[in-house]
């Protein structure tokens, strides 16, 4: 019943009342295959209808387990790949027959290696939900959490209001959604945020901060968690992270303060469209896990030496 978690993406253009945005796509975002508004929305519009209403679908376990999408089947061997969804970038805690969509939800049907990380509960590419919007006809209060640099911090607020999201006046409760903008150093100290460091199986992140001989890096993991593309020492993070029933955090970090107000520029839809996590540098933001071939120019490749936390 793995494949009843799941994945989101940005769904912006097209979108009416009472619609839906629908994506489907395999290996965590990297291949689109449908990507449309749906509807109009009823009581009934659970999320395996919606797609059952516009792909071939199979199902399994009296149809709550989706197996197939137009021909794209979950298969075990030496690597796992299953069908997985989000909803407004939150996976699902029930299964997609049971789910009914709302009018402006966000939609994301991924097909993908789950080995090295099963439990992807959160991730940005459906930005600004959840931020805005809520999850599941709960909103939270946003958050935004300025750790250090004020001129990230700024640069980040600027964005969320762009984006049309409220954030909460006050110390965050334990009910808000964080935004946590600071330098790694001192977003890790925070207990959430700190799994990044324990890899993709804790933190569902593709990501870490190394220390080399010039100072810490931002390093991006392969799909097998492989330390795979040193991204360098300017630049920043943007992810997701959820546990349980709690509202998700978020982190815009870097190692220094270039790299966090990379990460705060990219609060956009655009930067963030259809990725489980964005790692930005110099030569724009990249989705994480690292895609093969996609980052030439753009990074250097990893040293062997360079597999540490950080």
């Amino acid at each position: 019943m793995l494949a009843l978690s799941g994945c989101g993406v940005g769904f912006g253009a097209g979108e009416q009342e009472g619609s839906a945005g629908l994506t489907v796509s395999r290996d965590y975002g990297a291949e689109v295959l449908v990507d449309q508004p749906v509807g109009p929305l009823g009581e009934s519009s659970t999320v395996m209808r919606l797609l059952d209403d516009q792909a071939d679908i199979e199902t399994q376990y009296g149809g709550g387990f989706v197996d197939s999408i137009d021909g794209v089947t979950s298969r075990s061997g030496t690597r796992s790949l299953d069908w997985f969804y989000f909803v407004n970038g939150i996976a699902a805690e029930r299964g997609a027959a049971e789910f009914v969509a709302q009018p402006g939800d966000r939609i994301w049907w991924d097909f993908r290696d789950w080995d090295d990380a099963m439990n992807v509960n959160a991730v940005v590419g459906s930005f600004p939900a959840p931020l805005r919007g809520g999850y599941d006809r709960q909103v939270w209060p946003v958050s935004l959490v300025c750790l250090d640099t004020a001129p990230a911090c700024r640069a980040a607020e600027a964005n969320l209001e762009e984006a049309g999201v409220e954030i909460a006046a006050g110390d965050p409760g334990s009910d808000s959604l964080r935004v946590l903008v600071g330098t790694w150093n001192l977003v890790k100290r925070v207990p959430d945020a700190g799994r990044l460091d324990s890899g993709p199986a804790s933190s569902g992140v593709f990501a870490r901060f190394v220390e080399g001989v010039d100072g810490q890096r931002l390093v991006g993991l392969d799909r097998e968690a492989q330390p795979t593309v040193d991204f360098g020492l300017d630049a920043g993070l943007v992810a997701a992270m959820r546990w349980g029933s709690n509202p998700p955090v978020w982190l815009v970090t870097g190692s220094g303060r270039a790299g966090v107000e990379a990460a705060a520029g990219a609060l956009t839809p655009d930067d963030l469209r259809g990725r489980y996590a964005a790692a930005v540098s110099p030569g724009g933001a990249f989705s994480l896990p690292v895609r093969s071939g996609s980052y030439d120019g753009a990074a250097t490749a990893v040293a062997a030496s360079a597999g540490g936390k950080g």
